[in-house]
């Protein structure tokens, strides 16, 4: 058996037993990426975050993020609920592209995440305290989490009260927000007639993405 022959066997052996290697590895990789994206589903749930992370020994992190996808089913739908404000909300090519406040609209109505009512009133709610009032109209803006801190460091809230009043806070300026789109889209139908259309006319993929690395804890 000649030098070359010898290497080519054994090159090609070394392939197959990586190879073989690198497929049990993907497999347990896998299993454990769905066992925290199991785990991610339960720390979400009832939050408004989008990420989760957990720690390793030393600086092993894996992230959790949440992502939706917005599907268009019937673009004739979305154009007859948008009107006016259509052109601003799509983009038109070969393919239809929904821009990032269609995307917004439609995962909110889908997803159910609004909630009746208006900020001032859910301030209220919160405190008495007119200033307090005044203080919070400012920095409640809908993003859950900047808004939980918001609430424990200005109106004292402990953290499982920030928490719910922040999530509530997101729903309520999800639904003022998705009212004033329909009044320039000059929508003459009531709110949910509005959500049927889209929850007929678009699908949102929820989808989990682990991503792992090596980082110093802040």
């Amino acid at each position: 058996m000649t030098e070359k022959t010898k290497e080519v066997k054994a090159k090609a052996d070394r392939l197959v037993e990586l190879t073989a290697q690198k497929e049990r590895v993907q497999a347990e990789m896998e299993e454990i990426k769905a066992w925290f994206e199991n785990l991610a589903v339960n720390d979400l749930k009832d939050t408004k975050k989008k990420t989760v992370e957990y720690w390793g020994s030393s600086n092993a992190r894996v992230v959790v993020g949440n992502s939706e996808t917005v599907k268009p089913v019937s673009m004739a739908m979305v154009k007859r609920l948008l009107n006016t404000v259509y052109p601003d909300f799509v983009t038109e090519k070969t393919s239809y592209s929904l821009a990032a406040p269609a995307k917004r609209l439609f995962t909110i109505a889908y997803l159910g995440a609004y909630t009746e009512g208006t900020l001032d009133d859910t301030i209220q709610a919160i405190t008495k305290d007119e200033k307090l009032q005044r203080t919070l109209r400012k920095k409640l803006k809908g993003k859950y989490e900047k808004d939980t801190e918001s609430l424990m460091k200005s109106a004292g809230l402990d953290a499982k009260e920030a928490s719910d009043w922040a999530y509530l806070v997101s729903e309520v300026v999800n639904w003022e927000w998705m009212l004033q789109v329909l009044k320039a889209a000059e929508w003459s139908g009531t709110p949910q007639e509005a959500v049927d259309i889209i929850n007929a006319a678009v699908i949102v993929d929820e989808s989990l993405k682990v991503t792992v690395g090596a980082e110093e804890k802040s």
